[in-house]
């Protein structure tokens, strides 16, 4: 799925969060599947389900959490597109070969439909993160309705839309101390 016709992306802009949450947990499903080594496997499944039950509590994800999620699909990704592309070998068992362990004496092989159903999965679960909806979304959307109401307000007395300014201005003050980012800024990728 593409970021562009996500089912989850409602027309007015908004993210349905029951549709996300079964996206999360469809995804779940996908990276079990997917010629990850264990551990790999296992921390994206962990991630995923803490997204997933923030979301169905809260309709809302930590920006926390989505850093942490982001930060392992980024290496479970940089750790299959490093992954030697072999035949179909007999026998393979990745638990015993895992990226990045030159102690193993065994290299992290896939085939390369593997590599690229592994990756086409990774990407879209990459692009659900960032259309997972934070407390600074929220907070960004309920600025934003307050501002079309004060723009429907302007025949009021000017003592009313100075008060609103007064309560946006500590508002906006307090978004900015508290805001969160996934810090991904300047981000270049695996090196």
């Amino acid at each position: 799925m593409c970021s562009n016709d996500s089912p989850s992306e409602i027309p007015d802009g908004t993210t349905a969060v029951t549709t996300l949450a079964a996206e999360y947990e469809e995804f779940s499903l996908d990276v079990a599947e997917q010629p990850l080594p264990e551990y790999r496997t296992e921390e994206l499944r962990v991630r995923i389900e803490e997204v997933r039950q923030t979301l169905a509590a809260e309709g809302v994800a930590s920006a926390g959490q989505l850093q942490q999620l982001l930060r392992t699909v980024t290496e479970a990704l940089a750790d299959v597109r490093a992954a030697q592309v072999v035949p179909a070998p007999e026998g393979r068992d990745l638990s015993e070969a895992v990226p990045g362990a030159n102690d193993t004496g065994a290299a992290y092989e896939v085939t390369e439909t593997e590599q690229r159903k592994a990756v086409n999965v990774l990407v879209n679960l990459l692009f659900t993160v960032v259309e997972t909806p934070t407390h600074e979304d929220r907070r960004r959307e309920e600025r934003s309705a307050r501002d079309d109401e004060r723009a429907t307000r302007e025949g009021d007395d000017g003592d009313s839309d100075a008060e609103a300014d007064r309560a946006d201005a500590e508002t906006d003050d307090a978004d900015t101390e508290a805001s969160h980012s996934l810090g991904v800024e300047g981000y270049a990728g695996p090196e």
